[in-house]
C-alpha cells in the first residue's frame, strides 16, 4: 500500500445481443509474481492488518488510472465497499475532479457495491447514492445470489444493474433450473427498471442462452 504497487486489469462486460463490449470491470492486482498477486491474498492479509479501508482507496485510484484510454462510451464497473462513503477522496467533488484528469466523467462510471461488506444503514447509503446519482453514476449491486442479503440489498437500493453471481450462470445454456431462476430475476429487474449482468461466463453459448433469456449482460 505504501509502494502503490496495485494496478487494475479489465474484464469485458458484453452486450449479450450485439456481441459488442458494453464495459469494463476493474480487477485489482499485486505485483505479478509476487505473494500479494491474487486478490484474495490482498484482500485477506489486508483484513488481518485492518487495512480494508486503505486497500479499497487504492483499488478506486488504480481502477480510474487505469481506464485511460477506454473506448468512447464503456463504462468502468468499478468495485466499491459501502465504507467508500466515508473516503474523502471518494467525495463527488473530489472524485468528478479525479475522473476528469483521466478522461472520464460520471455517466462513465458504475459503482459495484460488494457484498463483502455489509451496509449497516441503508437509509445513510440511499441518501449517498442519490448524491452520486445526480452527478451521473450508476449502480450495480455484484454477486447476487450469493449472500442471504442479496434480495433485501437490491429491494433496498434499486440498482441500475444487477450483477447475478455465476453460481446461477454457469452451465445455464444447459440447465432448465438455472434458465427458470435467471427469467424470475430479469421479471424481477424489469419491474425495478435494472439491468441484470450476468457473471462468471466460460463460452459463447452461456452468453447466447443469456440473449435468449432476455438478460442484457454477460
Amino acid at each position: 500500500l505504501v509502494r502503490g504497487k496495485l494496478h487494475s486489469v479489465y474484464e469485458p462486460v458484453v452486450d449479450a445481443k450485439s456481441l459488442t463490449v458494453f464495459g469494463y470491470e476493474a480487477l485489482i492486482r499485486g505485483t505479478e509474481g509476487g505473494a500479494f498477486a491474487s486478490p484474495l491474498e490482498l484482500f485477506g492479509i489486508a483484513a488481518e492488518e485492518e487495512l480494508l479501508f486503505e486497500l479499497d482507496c487504492q483499488c478506486r485510484r488504480a481502477a480510474i488510472e487505469g481506464a485511460i484510454g477506454f473506448p468512447e462510451g464503456a463504462k468502468l464497473f468499478m468495485n466499491i465497499r459501502p465504507t467508500a462513503i466515508h473516503d474523502p477522496s471518494f467525495q463527488p467533488d473530489a472524485l468528478t475532479r479525479t475522473l476528469e484528469r483521466c478522461g472520464l466523467s460520471p455517466g462513465d462510471v458504475v459503482f459495484e457495491i460488494s457484498e463483502q461488506e455489509s451496509i449497516e444503514n441503508y437509509e445513510i447509503f440511499r441518501e449517498a447514492r442519490d448524491n452520486y446519482g445526480k452527478l451521473g453514476f450508476q449502480f450495480a449491486l455484484d454477486d447476487t445470489g450469493a449472500g442471504y442479503a442479496s434480495l433485501e440489498a437490491v429491494a433496498e437500493l434499486t440498482p441500475e444493474f444487477i450483477k447475478v453471481d455465476r453460481v446461477f450462470v454457469h452451465g445455464i445454456d444447459q440447465d432448465p433450473v438455472r434458465q427458470t431462476v435467471l427469467r424470475a430475476l430479469q421479471s424481477l429487474a424489469r419491474e425495478l427498471d435494472s439491468r441484470i449482468v450476468g457473471e462468471g461466463l466460460d463460452t459463447l453459448e452461456e452468453l447466447r442462452m443469456l440473449d435468449t433469456l432476455g438478460i442484457p449482460f454477460g
